[in-house]
């Protein structure tokens, strides 16, 4: 059953790789370059006012939209910080910067009293006072690795999924947290939505 299970994870793996590398020639066709996060924006028809978390999660045409899996900590104040991570993380999946910009608002507010949260805080405020996704993305990059040192310790049960992309930021890579198992990349939104693989289970 071991066995079974890792051939799985190592298939669904070589699959996500294989639908990274299609969709870059696809764009290295079309574009004559690797795609950039300045290149993925949605028209003004195509963004959604997503109003407040669950609404997001319920929204029509929300591309933010894995099977989440419960998750509880030990502090009231991380539930809420955490609540907002995803409020952004959900934003940039479906490129809407307005949405970010609430979610960043509403982070900031919720780490007031936090403890070590000097790195979260700088990038929550970078995002919430930014009106440019790309800029919101770069900081969501520092966010999340912040978040990840905020959470160690702090959840007391279900878990927290470290994934990761390495195609976004021209190639350098970039690491997100999501309470489901199935990708939705905050970094490339529709452009690759699926691009990326499970690196580490925070419990």
């Amino acid at each position: 059953m071991k066995n079974t299970k890792i051939t799985m994870l190592a298939l669904a793996g070589a699959f996500l790789f294989a639908s990274c590398g299609e969709t870059k020639k696809e764009n290295e066709v079309e574009d004559g370059a690797m795609p950039m996060q300045n290149e993925m924006h949605m028209s003004e028809t195509d963004e959604h006012d997503m109003g407040d978390v669950d609404g997001m999660h319920e929204m029509a045409g929300n591309l933010d939209d894995g099977q989440t899996r419960e998750v509880n900590f030990s502090d009231d104040r991380i539930a809420g910080v955490y609540g907002h991570y995803t409020h952004i993380k959900t934003a940039l999946v479906n490129t809407n910067a307005e949405e970010a910009q609430n979610g960043g608002e509403m982070l900031v507010e919720a780490l007031d009293g936090v403890e070590n949260n000097t790195e979260a805080l700088q990038a929550a405020q970078t995002i919430a006072n930014s009106e440019d996704v790309n800029e919101q993305r770069t900081a969501f990059l520092d966010l999340s690795a912040a978040m990840e040192e905020l959470l160690t310790g702090a959840i007391a049960s279900g878990e927290i999924y470290k994934q990761y992309c390495p195609m976004a930021f021209d190639g350098q890579g970039g690491a997100w947290l999501s309470s489901s198992e199935e990708i939705r990349n905050p970094y490339y939104g529709d452009k690759m939505l699926k691009c990326g693989s499970v690196r580490e289970t925070i419990q």
